[in-house]
């Protein structure tokens, strides 16, 4: 054996139990790979306790906290009606706003509105307390006649005592009559005038007398106001005074009063009207026989047969009504003639109504 064997061999013989000795020894593990095994231990209780409780959540990660929310205390108004935005107007400083918002409420024909324009009545404003009385006049507000009456009596204001007399005809209520009556002595024409043709609307009989009074007033106006007042009343009792008028100057007057004493219907006054057939005014002449018509006489047929062919439709109507009301026979074949050759709707509608009317007239007399 040579000295590079021996040396081979002496090496191998060191060489072995190193290696073994080697392999026996425990690894060191690294820092990473001993956290993960501590981190691995951890989570296997937690997994066990997962699997025998499953109503337990996993834990939460923690966020950043949220910001928190300004929520405004003021609360939201809802959004007003018209109706109630014209009751809040009636509050305006601004007269102009607060007459429009009384104007509303009367066109709104809404009842629950009264209340507020009755309180609105003492407004600083005689425009808005026009606007208000005209309001409630339109609404039938009854109960707001006491303060109308008031108003018509006592306020200041011309105007507004002339609409509150309009407004109680529109309310047609009788405990007004007093007012009124008391409005005829007016300083005020206006006054006078709303007041006598309310009087006539509602018929209040009681104040007949102070009516009559007024019938040679000076001023023509009233006079026609007194006049066709008493023939709404039916007034007997001024059938005296109003024969005097049949030969008034004023036209409008004439006619009035011969309209009047026919809606009176007093036979006395026959052979009165039957003068003023022969009126130089065709209203006046058409009116009388119609008012003669009223009262069974058919002295104004010719009036009415002439006046009939007119084209002025007034003339044409209450001739038209004198036909239906005192015609004959030969009346109807009149307006069957005037029908057949009449080329307008409304005139022709009008021709046949009356013509219809006769018929049936005269078909009732007959059987009697």
């Amino acid at each position: 054996m040579n000295t590079r064997n021996i040396a081979l061999i002496t090496v191998f013989a060191f060489l072995v139990p190193a290696l073994a000795a080697y392999a026996q020894a425990p690894v060191k593990k690294s820092a990473a790979s001993g956290k993960k095994s501590v981190a691995s231990q951890k989570a296997k209780p937690a997994a066990k306790k997962k699997q025998g409780k499953k109503t337990a959540a996993p834990a939460a990660k923690k966020t950043a906290p949220a910001a928190k929310v300004s929520v405004s205390t003021v609360p939201v108004q809802p959004k007003l009606t018209p109706f109630e935005e014209a009751v809040e107007k009636l509050k305006a400083d601004e007269p102009g706003l607060r007459r429009q918002a009384a104007d509303f409420l009367g066109q709104s024909r809404d009842v629950k509105a009264v209340p507020y324009l009755i309180k609105a009545l003492d407004d600083a404003n005689a425009d808005v307390r026009i606007a208000v009385v005209d309001s409630l006049g339109l609404l039938r507000a009854r109960e707001a006649t006491g303060k109308l009456s008031e108003m018509l009596s006592k306020d200041a204001e011309p105007r507004l005592r002339q609409a509150a007399a309009i407004a109680i005809s529109y309310i047609g209520d009788l405990t007004a009559g007093p007012a009124l009556a008391g409005a005829l002595k007016d300083d005020n024409p206006g006054v006078r005038y709303a007041a006598a043709r309310t009087i006539g609307v509602l018929k209040y009989r009681e104040a007949e007398d102070a009516l009559m009074a007024l019938l040679r007033d000076a001023d023509v106006n009233m006079r026609r106001g007194v006049v066709s007042a008493l023939g709404q009343l039916q007034s007997k009792k001024s059938v005296g005074g109003l024969k005097k008028n049949l030969n008034d100057p004023d036209q409008y007057i004439r006619r009035e009063t011969v309209k009047a004493l026919g809606e009176i219907g007093d036979p006395s006054v026959i052979e009165d009207l039957k003068n003023n057939l022969g009126d130089k005014d065709p209203t006046v002449k058409v009116e009388t026989a119609f008012a003669l018509a009223k009262l069974n006489d058919a002295s104004g047929l010719d009036i009415a047969y002439e006046f009939v062919k007119s084209t002025d439709p007034m003339l044409k109507n209450q001739s038209a009504n004198v036909i239906a009301a005192v015609g004959t026979e030969k009346s109807l074949a009149l307006l069957d003639e005037l029908y057949a050759a009449e080329q307008d709707p409304g005139s022709k509608n009008l021709l046949d109504y009356a013509r219809q009317r006769l018929k049936a007239r005269i078909k009732s007399q007959q059987q009697k």
